[in-house]
């Protein structure tokens, strides 16, 4: 194909950002709904800091090849925002292919005053086990994933996803940890994390990421998974045999299992449709099951020891709350 005349060149150039914005107009009720959604007061973060912090995320996405996407981005980052300022601890990024989402979440952790801890070898996937090297895709019938050693490589390697963030996002809040999972969860330099971002595609990539890192997840804080499509990763999340074994605990469940959790949900009209929209991420939360049995308030319906016709609630502190 030949390549177009200089003046079409220039006006293709002249119209691209025209074309970008035209093709954003769509989303921007999701955009709104995250300025408006009330997340990082305690931080001091005002709704015109969030406009400007998801134009640039939104910026940035056309900047860098991403395996995530800036609506991805949008709903990790009013999480981040979520957590109170009392609640210390870091945030974990497991697996981050070329730094667009690294690049996000530094500029969420730079005005909440938290540490980024990106994790990844950056070298691509380790060598599969056997039985996950086949995969279906649970919505996507008909289709399956062939994983292999060293897919989704950063580009230019740790220096290169040094680079990216550097350009697009916040470096100086950042701390990189090179090599796999299995070899450097362990030993990383935090005690406590307020949020985990897993994109580790392997089951048992995920499986160390569980294993080392949700001891240290605070009570009330989440751990983010990139496959709630994946039937072998959101089954680690039901596995109470494992969970008993490695954790000591029942296993916490999964929210949004299939095409995941909304991107943002509890909005108020207008929001509410495009708030609705699957993120295609699932979390775990993590909770005290014994507080929870002995402080928690039981959940009465119909069928249910207590139910009164008319009536659905929970008992809370001897006392009862209609629902």
């Amino acid at each position: 194909m030949s390549a177009l005349p200089v003046p079409l060149q220039w006006l293709k150039a002249l119209l691209r950002p025209l074309v970008r914005r035209i093709r954003e107009l769509p989303d921007l009720p999701l955009v709104l709904a995250f300025v408006t959604s009330g997340q990082g007061r305690t931080h001091g973060v005002t709704p015109w800091r969030k406009w400007r912090l998801a134009r640039r995320i939104i910026g940035n996405s056309y900047r860098v090849r991403s395996g995530s996407n800036w609506r991805q981005h949008l709903r990790l980052v009013d999480e981040i925002l979520r957590i109170p300022s009392q609640v210390p601890g870091d945030v974990v990024e497991c697996g981050c292919y070329n730094g667009a989402s690294s690049a996000s979440l530094s500029l969420a952790c730079a005005l909440t005053g938290r540490r980024l801890l990106v994790c990844d070898s950056f070298e691509g996937l380790p060598e599969p086990e056997e039985a996950e090297r086949y995969e279906i895709h649970s919505h996507d019938q008909g289709f399956y994933y062939v994983w292999e050693k060293g897919e989704f490589q950063s580009a230019g390697g740790l220096d290169g996803v040094r680079q990216v963030v550097g350009a697009l996002g916040e470096l100086s809040v950042c701390t990189f940890v090179q090599g796999y999972f299995n070899a450097t969860l362990a030993t990383l330099p935090s005690e406590r994390l307020v949020l985990v971002f897993e994109d580790a595609d392997l089951a048992s990539s995920v499986r160390d990421c569980l294993l080392t890192l949700w001891p240290r997840l605070q009570e009330g804080c989440r751990f983010f998974c990139h496959e709630p499509w994946s039937i072998n990763v959101v089954g680690l999340f039901y596995d109470r045999s494992w969970w008993q074994q490695n954790l000591g605990h029942p296993p916490p469940g999964f929210q949004g299992s299939g095409q995941g959790v909304p991107l943002f949900s509890g909005l108020s009209w207008p929001w509410r449709w495009w708030g609705w929209e699957p993120s295609v991420m699932g979390y775990a939360e993590k909770f005290d099951f014994q507080r929870v049995r002995e402080q928690g308030g039981k959940i009465i319906h119909h069928g249910s020891s207590g139910f009164q016709e008319g009536q659905g609630g929970r008992f809370v502190d001897g006392r009862w709350q209609d629902r």
